[in-house]
């Protein structure tokens, strides 16, 4: 009779058990999708500055996307650190190469991030059928090996920017149809380099660049006569006739034209060159993204600016190769799949196409392709987004930061006539070499 309450017993729990194992096994993904919601704790956001909002404050945007989250998802909160654009992508790929890096950054689109597995491949938050609403480019600098690593932001490009005021008073025609040849740059260039004081020295040119590592605007002068920079495989194969040819004709702005400030050519901090354009108008031509069109329309609205254009940049020997930049968020890492769901269910909100629309006002392009279509935003923005359309991603190169660092620094050289194009362009080539063979 003892043994019927013990049989009872067994029977009971061993139902008991398997219909527990069992629920647990067929309900993993609805117990996933419960964790996910529930997961509490602190994401690390890094971030640079975007667009002023109506307090001034370049991070007011993405503060606001964080309050909302946080209200919207209680025991979520969001860390911001405030980056630089000066070192911010160094410390980042100092804390990565470290093994601290944030939850979440806009690395999404950047090469050396994604080739050295930094990122989380997210896949599972936008699906490959997802991406034919993104801009081609777009998609292209966020995938890699069949898998996608970032949710694209943005997208933008350079073209050249041109005083036409200045223009205007030395009888300069503007480049017909926004476009022209290197002799019809030459010869604009001559005639917009002046001494406005009449003394000897002249005091306004007609071209001058920012040459900086990451600044890419430089690049297309390189491709104006065929030359690509970095081949399909990676390597770099600027060090060709056409390369030095084209880098010849970048030199001798300086040294055979004298159209731009010889002593700093190459040299100069952004801020001065700038300034040199936009505010002190001594330069009648200046290479920039679209970000200058809202910072030359804000000038002009003061009643300190002038007028102004935006062409392509001029052809030589072939069609100049322009580079888009592309801009996305990403994720590092994680042990948590919890954590990782919350982070790219807070990425996918930032990044969406209500979101996207602002973007005009940073001076950047969506990089969905139905938020461009409400595009109202003046015809010169229009004229750039054009350019983006023949614009190719910037080469999939390992240590391309680095890699573009030596190049810059041969070619800021060239331009100071310390050494010839073509040395430059060799010397710069053994230096990435010896960079490529200890990746």
């Amino acid at each position: 009779m003892l043994r019927r309450p013990f049989a009872l017993f067994f029977i009971l729990f061993f139902s008991f058990t398997l219909i527990f194992f069992t629920g647990c096994r067929f309900n993993k993904k609805s117990v996933e999708s419960e964790q996910s919601q529930d997961w509490r704790g602190v994401i690390t956001l890094w971030d640079f500055p975007r667009w002023r909002d109506k307090n001034g404050d370049r991070f007011g945007w993405i503060k606001a996307k964080i309050s909302e989250f946080e209200k919207n998802h209680p025991g979520v909160f969001i860390d911001l650190r405030r980056l630089k654009w000066e070192y911010g992508f160094i410390e980042l790929r100092a804390a990565a190469a470290a093994g601290t890096p944030p939850d979440i950054a806009p690395v999404g689109a950047d090469f050396d991030f994604i080739s050295a597995g930094y990122l989380e491949p997210l896949d599972d938050f936008i699906k490959p059928e997802d991406m034919a609403k993104y801009d081609k480019r777009a998609a292209e600098a966020v995938s890699y090996q069949g898998q996608i690593y970032g949710f694209p932001w943005f997208i933008t490009t350079h073209a050249l920017f041109l005083n036409k005021e200045t223009f205007s008073a030395k009888k300069v025609a503007l480049p017909e149809n926004g476009t022209w040849s290197y002799d019809e740059f030459i010869d604009a260039l001559q005639k917009l380099t002046f001494n406005n004081r009449q003394n000897s020295k002249t005091d306004h040119y007609g071209f001058n660049l920012f040459l900086s590592p990451g600044n890419f605007t430089a690049w297309p002068f390189l491709t104006v006569d065929g030359a690509n920079i970095f081949d399909e495989n990676g390597n770099f194969v600027l060090n060709c006739p056409e390369g030095i040819s084209a880098l010849s004709r970048l030199a001798d702005l300086a040294a055979k034209y004298k159209v731009v400030p010889i002593e700093d050519y190459g040299t100069m901090e952004e801020n001065k060159v700038w300034g040199d354009f936009a505010e002190k108008r001594r330069i009648a031509v200046y290479p920039a993204g679209p970000w200058a069109i809202k910072v030359l329309e804000e000038i002009k609205n003061s009643g300190k600016g002038f007028d102004f254009d935006v062409v392509r940049y001029p052809s030589g020997q072939k069609q100049p190769r322009t580079f888009a930049i592309v801009s996305a968020y990403g994720i590092f890492r994680q042990q948590d799949v919890a954590k990782k769901k919350v982070c790219a269910e807070f990425l996918s909100q930032i990044t969406s196409e209500k979101e996207q629309r602002c973007l005009y006002q940073y001076g950047v392009f969506p990089a969905i392709i139905a938020a461009r279509q409400k595009n109202d935003e003046g015809q010169l923005i229009k004229k750039m987004e054009e350019m983006v359309e023949d614009a190719h991603i910037l080469p999939k190169v390992k240590n391309l930061s680095r890699k573009d660092e030596i190049l810059t620094s041969q070619i800021r050289m060239a331009l100071l006539a310390k050494k010839t194009p073509a040395q430059a362009l060799e010397d710069a080539a053994v230096e990435i070499e010896k960079l490529s063979a200890s990746e």
